[in-house]
C-alpha cells in the first residue's frame, strides 16, 4: 500500500493531467479566447486571497496589492519560491521563480496554446487590478533559466 506521501504525490499527478486536459480542450475549442475563461478563476480565487489570507485591496496602492500578491503566492501558498515586482514606465513587470507549475506549463504551450493561459498568479493578478480599477494588459514571458515565468503589465 502506498504511503501518504506517495498518495499526495499521485494525487498532484491525476490533478495535473485533468488540468492539462482541461487546458488543451479548452484552448483547441475557443482558441485565443480561452484566456476570458480564466477571469471567473481569478475572482473566486482572489476572493479566497482576501478572506484567507488578508489580501488588502481597498484604498492600496496597484503595486502594493502585486507585492501582496506574489508574497502570497510564494509564502503561503509555495506556487513559486522568490518573486520581484518593478514599476515601470507603462505598468509593471512582475517576475515569479522556481514554478511549482513549470512542467505543466509547458506541457500546455506543447498543446499550441501561445501562453499558459491557466496561470493563477495571472489571474489573480488581473482580477486585483480589475477590481481596483486599473485596467491591464498582461503578457507573460516564461523564463526558462530560472523555471518562472516574466509577466508583463502594461495600462491600457
Amino acid at each position: 500500500m502506498a504511503t501518504e506521501e506517495q498518495k499526495k504525490i499521485q494525487l498532484l499527478r491525476v490533478f495535473s493531467m485533468m488540468a492539462l486536459a482541461l487546458a488543451k480542450n479548452i484552448y483547441d475549442a475557443l482558441g485565443e479566447t480561452s484566456y476570458a475563461m480564466m477571469r471567473g478563476v481569478g475572482i473566486e480565487l482572489l476572493e479566497i486571497l482576501q478572506k484567507e489570507m488578508g489580501l488588502e485591496i481597498q484604498g492600496e496602492e496597484p503595486e502594493d496589492v502585486l507585492n501582496e500578491l506574489m508574497r502570497i503566492w510564494v509564502d503561503e501558498i509555495g506556487f513559486i519560491e522568490e518573486s520581484d515586482v518593478k514599476k515601470t514606465d507603462t505598468g509593471w513587470t512582475v517576475t515569479g521563480h522556481h514554478c511549482k507549475s513549470w512542467a505543466l506549463c509547458q506541457k500546455i504551450l506543447e498543446t499550441g496554446a501561445k501562453e499558459p493561459f491557466t496561470c493563477p498568479i495571472m489571474s489573480t493578478m488581473r482580477a486585483a487590478l480589475e477590481k481596483m480599477g486599473v485596467r491591464t494588459h498582461i503578457n507573460i514571458e516564461p523564463q526558462s533559466k530560472t523555471r518562472g515565468t516574466q509577466f508583463i503589465l502594461t495600462n491600457v
